[in-house]
């Protein structure tokens, strides 16, 4: 019997640690900004955008997988203006946003995106300077998620 009651514990144990780990607490804020600006029509009242357009490929195709949008669909979900707009799959490539938000303060707000990249632009603060598209390069170009970066100056 006793054998059984440690088998069943180790069992329990076992799942228990194979449930994802909670996103830390100093995670969600950065998430949350990532989300809101990500379903706004930029430019707007809060932010603004570069004139310089990043293009970025994740080394995982899962990524480029989840960040996939025509301008368009981008467009339309943008307007609904709802979380919910966008596709659940999204949630994984805006993790990784949020973590460029977090590690290098560059929030990038997507302008298209097909099977193997994506466009963004650089978003601010209304009235605060920055935006930079080369700075942005400079810093997440090279984190070691990104397979490939490029710049495109309006």
């Amino acid at each position: 019997m006793q054998i059984r009651l440690v088998l069943v514990l180790l069992s329990l144990l076992g799942l228990a640690a194979c449930q994802p780990a909670a996103e830390s607490e100093s995670e969600q804020p950065a998430l949350e900004a990532v989300r809101q600006v990500d379903i706004s029509t930029l430019p707007n009242d809060q932010w603004e955008l570069s004139s310089g357009v990043l293009q970025l490929s994740f080394c995982r195709d899962r990524i480029n997988d989840a960040l996939l949008a025509e301008r368009e669909e981008l467009r339309r979900w943008r307007l609904v203006g709802e979380i919910s707009a966008m596709p659940s799959r999204r949630v994984e490539g805006l993790e990784i946003l949020a973590d460029f938000y977090q590690d290098y303060d560059v929030m990038l707000w997507q302008q298209s995106g097909n099977v193997s990249s994506q466009f963004y632009r650089v978003a601010v603060p209304a009235g605060q300077n920055g935006g930079n598209v080369f700075n942005a390069l400079a810093r997440i170009g090279r984190d070691r998620r990104v397979c490939y970066s490029a710049l495109e100056q309006n």
